[in-house]
């Protein structure tokens, strides 16, 4: 492992982490983050496929982590940053230090949504979309609809207005966000058309991924039902899609739920599976 501070166009670093395999095959794999998410959580998923010959980076979002320099309070950017500067930048740091390496990608959740955002994603191959939704509260039923209407429509901007930031550690126990980011998720999941009710064609760059997709869903997912992840896979129109949805007992669990897919518990079933769908 190797850490990496990279300054981005925007003025501040992020930190990134790279895992080197010992016999390289010459293929790379970028590991983007669920909302909230410290990269050191995909460690042991980094180091599986960095063991199969893979390079391997993750990172953390402005503000998150390794990359939070000061208090959100006093630092402060937007969802749409995270995107087009943050993701960006670091697809171009891997592109510069390795032009001739295929470029994979793993999105978990928000690192799925915004990857249409990113003008660099042009340089990747194949990608994993694991529990990439829509966050629009009517793909929620029952009881979690109400809970996420009231996320969007009153908590969000209550809290972020209150603290200058969402203080996520004291509702879900993950990472604190900057308030930027936080309001413009909450105005996403409002809009039946989530970020691209907001977003001008010349913003969007879903077309230029046109390699192979993988999206992954599974039962009893409360971050991201299943037919949100159906609309927001439907997006890569260009890309080659296969959509798979996991059965826990297939894989000997009782669940798998939003952060299961990259537990230990997996190295010799679903990971391996996720090897797969990464090659061409």
């Amino acid at each position: 492992m190797e850490t990496i501070e990279l300054t981005t166009p925007l003025g501040y670093s992020l930190s990134l982490t790279k895992y080197s395999p010992i016999d390289s095959n010459n293929k790379v794999v970028i590991i983007c983050s669920a909302t909230g998410v410290l990269q050191g959580y995909y460690q042991n998923f980094a180091t599986f496929l960095s063991s199969k010959g893979r390079t391997v980076y993750t990172f953390d979002y402005a503000g998150i982590g390794g990359s939070k320099k000061e208090n959100l309070k006093d630092f402060d950017v937007s969802l749409t940053n995270w995107a087009v500067n943050d993701i960006n930048s670091v697809l171009n740091f891997i592109k510069e230090n390795h032009p001739q390496s295929q470029i994979d990608c793993v999105c978990h959740s928000i690192g799925g949504q915004i990857l249409g955002l990113t003008p660099s994603n042009k340089y990747i191959t194949n990608i994993l979309l694991v529990a990439s939704q829509s966050g629009y509260f009517k793909f929620w039923k029952g009881f979690g609809k109400l809970e996420m209407f009231f996320n969007w429509h009153i908590l969000f901007p209550v809290l972020t207005s209150l603290f200058g930031y969402l203080p996520s550690k004291k509702i879900t126990g993950m990472e604190n966000l900057p308030k930027s980011m936080a309001q413009e998720f909450a105005s996403w999941g409002r809009k039946r058309n989530y970020l691209f009710h907001y977003k001008k064609k010349e913003e969007l760059y879903h077309h230029q991924l046109n390699g192979k997709i993988t999206s992954y869903s599974t039962d009893n997912d409360h971050f991201a039902p299943r037919k949100a992840i159906d609309w927001m896979t439907k997006k890569y129109f260009n890309a080659k899609i296969t959509r798979k949805h996991l059965v826990p007992k297939e894989y000997n669990v009782k669940t798998i739920g939003h952060f299961g897919f990259f537990k230990s518990k997996f190295k010799d079933s679903l990971w391996n599976e996720f090897l797969l769908d990464l090659e061409v």
